[in-house]
This record gives structure tokens, C-alpha cells and sequence, in this order.
């Protein structure tokens, strides 16, 4: 089995962190990964302010993760 690291600085901003993880996705996917490893805490970071990862968490069935699943699906 073919596995992708992906690693960058995560943002604030939970879209941004979406739209790097799904091009991280593609990119996995056009070299032939079947598995992508991400580092913990992709939604949301802030260095300076420890509470934003709980000020920025969102549900299962919130957009950041259905953002991913979809583009999940569409890769195979």
C-alpha cells in the first residue's frame, strides 16, 4: 500500500485547512496513495490562543468534515 504524509501549517480558519487537505487529497491520490496520514488537529489551530481549538470544533456532520467525505468519495 502506497501512504502520503501531509503536513503544513494549520490556520485559524477551518475552510483553509479544508481546501489544503483536499488538495493533499488529490495530489495523494494522483500518485497513487491509498492512504493519506494528516497531523492531529487539522480543523482549526492557534498557537497563541489555546482555546480556539474548542472555539472552532464542529460536528460530525458539520462542513469541515463533510467538505472531506465528499471529496473522499470522489477520489475512490
Amino acid at each position: 500500500m502506497n501512504i502520503a504524509l501531509g503536513q503544513w501549517s494549520v490556520s485559524r480558519e477551518w475552510q483553509e485547512n479544508a481546501n489544503t487537505i483536499i488538495q493533499l487529497m488529490q495530489d495523494a491520490d494522483r500518485q497513487g496513495a491509498r492512504l493519506l496520514v494528516l497531523p492531529e488537529a487539522v480543523l482549526a489551530r492557534d498557537n497563541q490562543d489555546s482555546q480556539w481549538v474548542i472555539e472552532a470544533a464542529q460536528p460530525l456532520e458539520g462542513p469541515f468534515i463533510q467538505q472531506l467525505l465528499a471529496a473522499s468519495q470522489t477520489l475512490g
